[in-house]
């Protein structure tokens, strides 16, 4: 599960991401966003004609083939049936994006405290998803994407028993690749992140409000309580 995440990008942050996949649409700055959440617009890494470019998308994938905007909205992808129905094995195989993010947000379940999950030793973490354009009946052209989860690591499963897909660097060349769409080598890329991967630490329930966009939502809370 992913229900909520930052995009706030810093300069440093964007020309070493910008580097270090040769993005060749370099904007000054991607959306800037400390609680990201379901249907607002993200930034994310597609290739397109052989370069890799940053785009703009609705978070809630909205297959194309559909006849309306669904009321559901479908924000996480799950890697364990991706290749079961046929509109998320065509992203799989074609429509491949990366989400670069601070980290994201979980809720522990007994007493609703919300955590800021983090790479431990990196600034950003890369997001694996899945993208498509949708065109309404009133000629509307809406780009929309959803993020793959998998199984929680140990980590992680002390708050919740799913994760996105993390990606490593390792991982970018292939999964940006749209050359490249084999569903089963693809798939197998979708595993949970090594337990060391990730840290996490407690925030202020300011980031349950939708409205909340401050840097306060991704500041650790410091209430002896929290202990």
């Amino acid at each position: 599960m992913c229900g909520r995440f930052a995009q706030v990008i810093k300069h440093e942050q964007l020309k070493k991401l910008l580097d270090e996949l040769d993005i060749k649409n370099r904007d000054e700055q991607l959306e800037m966003n400390y609680n990201v959440a379901p249907t607002q617009a993200v930034s994310a890494i597609i290739n397109k004609a052989g370069a890799n470019i940053v785009s703009h998308f609705r978070w809630g994938l909205i297959p194309s083939w559909t006849a309306e905007a669904p009321k559901y909205q479908l924000i996480n992808v799950r890697s364990e049936s991706i290749l079961e129905k046929p509109s998320f094995k065509s992203g799989l195989m074609r429509r491949r994006c990366l989400i670069p993010m601070n980290g994201f947000y979980e809720w522990r379940k007994p007493d609703k405290q919300p955590f800021f999950i983090h790479g431990k030793d990196s600034d950003l973490l890369y997001v694996a998803g899945i993208y498509d354009t949708w065109t309404g009946a009133d000629g509307s052209y809406v780009p929309s994407l959803a993020i793959i989860t998998t199984a929680a690591n140990e980590t992680m499963g002390i708050l919740h028993d799913r994760m996105p897909v993390l990606l490593t660097h390792l991982d970018f060349a292939t999964w940006l690749n749209q050359s490249f769409s084999d569903p089963y080598s693809l798939k197998a890329l979708l595993s949970p992140a090594a337990n060391d991967f990730i840290d996490y630490y407690p925030v202020s329930k300011a980031v349950n409000k939708v409205s909340e966009k401050s840097e306060r939502c991704m500041q650790r809370e410091v209430s002896s309580a929290l202990q």
